[in-house]
């Protein structure tokens, strides 16, 4: 004991000569003796008890866009939008629309957006509105439909949940058909599935039967939250929090980034081509491609959603759960093996949001 701990220790005070910012803490069981090693792109400190199965801190220390180094092989990533063409005004919308679209086009990162079609009939702006997912197309990406009204499958019956889903089709099928493409995916509203294995079952019947391939997520967080607290600061002026989701937001997902590689290694043995959440929204407009920027700076190449699901693992049984969860943790409970907690978000996200939703 007194040695795990005089050697946790000299982890701590080392770490401690870089920005808290740099650093990101986890939790692993560990077995065989105890090790210490250093990497080039990070520090990484292991301190093992010779007792078999005991849980220590790892403390790994990933270095920032600049200063880590890529691997030898790419790490693979396919973007995905939900929420198309997204909520508000008109004008608001066509602007958030293009900027986001200018950023993708200029990095050529492909991209997939899923449509809520309710969001198109407002203010009987339908053609206006169209428009907005006409440009996605434009810029050469794919749609996918995520409902009409995005109700969570454990929020309505099977039968409300399945008119939903087809409603949410009309639109966004007629938009490809004209351009000679094919509606062809499918993303869960908050990533849920169904509440009961049944209702499971049934839709991954209907999805099949009306040609759907689900769009699986791997790398799973909670923009949608940050999102929210910058749109409203936004809106009333407030430069200074705005500024300041903006310095918590992609260090965030960095985090969330490297928790799924080290998930996805630890259950497959190698990092797959992962499938990667986004919104579509006006922090996401004004900042992915600083989003780009850090997972470029991670090794990661960008491709399309066919692309990544050529991955084999994306072929395994997912286990059905309640929950919007990560595809990674469905198929690790699918194989019986828990859960393993994900990066939270910052304590002021978490705070600002709950009270705008009050």
């Amino acid at each position: 004991m007194a040695a795990f701990s005089a050697e946790l220790m000299y982890a701590i005070r080392t770490l401690r000569r870089y920005p808290a910012f740099l650093r990101t803490a986890a939790v692993v069981t560990l077995k065989d003796i105890g090790r210490h090693r250093k990497h080039s792109n990070r520090i990484s400190f292991a301190v093992m008890s010779t007792r078999a199965s005991i849980s220590v801190i790892l403390v790994v220390l990933t270095l920032v866009p600049g200063i880590t180094q890529a691997p030898t092989a790419p790490r693979m990533v396919a973007f995905t939008f939900d929420d198309l063409p997204g909520g508000g005004g008109l004008l608001s919308l066509q602007q958030m629309t293009a900027k986001l679209l200018k950023t993708l086009t200029a990095e050529q990162v492909p991209a997939t957006g899923f449509v809520n079609e309710a969001n198109l009939f407002t203010n009987g702006e339908i053609e206006a509105r169209a428009l907005l997912l006409d440009a996605w197309l434009d810029a050469g990406f794919d749609l996918g439909n995520h409902t009409y009204s995005h109700r969570g499958a454990d929020s309505v019956a099977f039968e409300t949940y399945k008119a939903d889903l087809i409603k949410g089709e009309v639109v966004t099928r007629r938009l490809l058909e004209a351009r000679g493409r094919r509606l062809r995916y499918f993303r869960h509203p908050s990533l849920r599935t169904g509440p009961t294995a049944e209702y499971k079952t049934a839709l991954d019947a209907l999805l099949a039967e009306r040609g759907y391939r689900v769009a699986p997520v791997t790398i799973d967080h909670n923009d949608f939250m940050f999102a929210e607290v910058y749109a409203r600061a936004r809106a009333a002026s407030d430069g200074e929090t705005m500024e300041r989701v903006v310095r918590a937001y992609v260090p965030y997902l960095e985090s969330v980034v490297v928790h799924f590689e080290s998930l996805s290694r630890q259950f497959l043995g190698y990092e797959l081509k992962q499938t990667f959440i986004l919104h579509a929204n006006q922090l996401n407009a004004d900042h992915v491609g600083d989003v780009i920027r850090m997972l470029r700076n991670r090794g990661y190449a960008f491709i399309t959603l066919d692309a990544a699901l050529e991955d084999p693992a994306y072929q395994l049984p997912d286990m059905h759960v309640p929950r919007g969860l990560s595809w990674l943790h469905r198929w690790m409970l699918a194989k019986g093996l828990p859960m393993q907690p994900e990066p939270s978000e910052p304590m002021f996200i978490r705070e600002l949001f709950t009270t705008a939703r009050r």
